[in-house]
């Protein structure tokens, strides 16, 4: 619902930038279990190639060999609108 909702970023305020998606999911669903409209941002240190080629190695090497590798790193931002910064980060912490 609320993630499809298109926001312009520069417009936005950042609310929380974290690397686990268990607690990116968390605030998801808080944000909108009080219909409090966000937008998410994802990125890696590695670029879109670096990714293609984390996730090749990854899926042929590291997979067969190593279940419990570490999986390349992407940071997700989640951006609120100003006037419900304050409300959505007491509702997550």
């Amino acid at each position: 619902m609320a993630s499809t909702v298109f926001m312009f970023i520069p417009f936005l305020k950042q609310l929380v930038v974290d690397v686990d998606p268990k607690e990116i999911k968390r605030i998801e669903k808080i944000l909108n279990d009080n219909e409090i409209l966000y937008r998410i941002k994802s990125s890696s240190l590695r670029g879109v190639f670096g990714r293609h080629y984390d996730s090749a190695a990854y899926k042929t090497i590291v997979m067969p060999l190593y279940i419990d590798a570490q999986r390349p790193t992407i940071s997700y931002v989640i951006y609120v609108r100003k006037r419900d910064f304050e409300r959505a980060n007491s509702l997550i912490n």
